[in-house]
């Protein structure tokens, strides 16, 4: 066999090769020149419609997107010219499921397009609208530093987030509804919708919240100023609490303080059963109730703190009465804490308990000591009566 019969079939296969070769490898290079033009063109007119000035305007974290989107457009072009240097070679059996995925994905291409230009006009027009109402409702940050709401707290910015949420949860649902890939699009719209629908209730919330706070705000500061008018500061120290709570104690403004606290707590649980919360607004109503117990036990606590000290006042004014106004001054406070106790429903059975055997042990040693110490003068009395009945008999 001669050396060109034996490298005939070789130089043919290559013959016939070669052309697809060359222009598989044109096509390669003008593809990725031409995927970098197209990744050139579309950041320059990304940063002509300027997207990331108008994504990060008013906000505190930069976000890019210009540059993720001209990547991502020059990786798909380069999907597109590969498959094109595969098809010129003629490698069908590798290109066949690669072609069916691209195909799939080109598919997608104009749903893909049409949700990003929904969502992006929705962004736009949110943020516009949203800007527009916030500008005109900076007036309400005057009204939120008059009653007390702090510098930190803007409600204009709230009004400006709740007015883009308005906008653009719907926009953003038929953005999703336009990619018509229910696996995606169905869990994320039904999430959406459910945020829209309960929308309203929030803001059900945040009204009965806001309206609590004002009239609480504006009964606290009435409240305060009668209390002090009455003399309420001066109270503790008539009731012997003055060593406990301080000189600098001021028994109004800790009243304005507890109710300001419960009126706020009712306006949470309030909201709570506006949101549907109804299992953590019955707990929190019990606490309520507990606390309101709890408040009005420490009352009688003090009120009967007073007394007992009266008590002891006005006996230790008598002549050796110094032992029986200790006796009625702690008689008076085991009565009182067992009231104040059982008001605020802290083990009930054991005070009802406690106090029945202390009231026990008071009448049997009464009982003793009158017997045991009369019992002299009983026997005389007793011997008085036997004697004359002897002599009329």
């Amino acid at each position: 066999m001669s050396e060109n019969s034996f490298l005939s079939p070789f130089l043919e296969k290559l013959g016939s090769f070669m052309p697809n070769a060359i222009a598989a490898l044109i096509v390669l290079i003008l593809g990725i020149i031409l995927a970098g033009a197209v990744r050139k063109g579309v950041a320059y007119l990304l940063g002509k419609i300027k997207v990331d000035e108008r994504i990060n305007k008013d906000r505190e974290q930069t976000l890019k997107v210009e540059g993720p989107i001209a990547t991502f457009v020059y990786y798909l072009a380069l999907l597109f010219v590969l498959l094109l240097v595969l098809s010129v070679l003629g490698i069908n059996d590798v290109l066949a499921p690669l072609q069916d995925m691209f195909d799939e994905f080109v598919s997608y291409i104009p749903n893909l397009i049409a949700a990003g230009v929904i969502g992006f006009a929705g962004f736009i027009i949110a943020r516009i609208v949203s800007a527009v109402v916030g500008a005109a409702a900076k007036g309400i940050d005057v009204l939120s530093k008059k009653i007390g709401l702090g510098e930190n707290i803007s409600l204009s910015k709230l009004v400006q987030q709740l007015v883009f949420l308005f906008i653009f949860v719907p926009i953003l649902i038929v953005a999703l509804d336009a990619l018509e890939m229910s696996a995606i699009s169905d869990p994320a719209t039904g999430m959406l919708n459910e945020l829209l629908a309960a929308i309203p209730e929030i803001i059900g919330a945040g009204i009965i919240i806001a309206v609590f706070f004002l009239v609480g705000k504006f009964v606290v500061s009435m409240l305060v100023e009668l209390l002090k008018n009455i003399g309420a500061d001066q109270l503790p120290a008539k009731l012997g609490l003055a060593p406990v709570v301080g000189e600098d104690f001021s028994l109004s403004k800790l009243t304005g303080s507890v109710v300001f606290f419960f009126i706020m707590f009712t306006a949470v649980i309030s909201a709570l059963e506006k949101l549907n919360m109804v299992e953590i607004a019955s707990v929190l109503s019990d606490l309520l109730v507990l606390g309101g117990q709890i408040v009005l036990g420490l009352l009688i606590l003090a009120v009967g703190n007073y007394f007992a000290n009266l008590a002891h006042k006005l006996l230790s004014q008598g002549e050796n009465n110094a032992a029986l106004a200790t006796i009625a001054r702690y008689a008076i406070l085991a009565l009182v804490l067992a009231i104040g106790l059982n008001a605020m429903g802290i083990a009930d059975t054991i005070v009802h308990l406690a106090f029945g055997l202390s009231l026990g042990a008071i009448a049997i040693a009464v009982a003793l000591s009158f017997g045991l110490g009369g019992r002299e003068a009983a026997g005389k009395q007793m011997e008085y009566i036997l004697s004359k009945f002897r002599k009329d008999s």
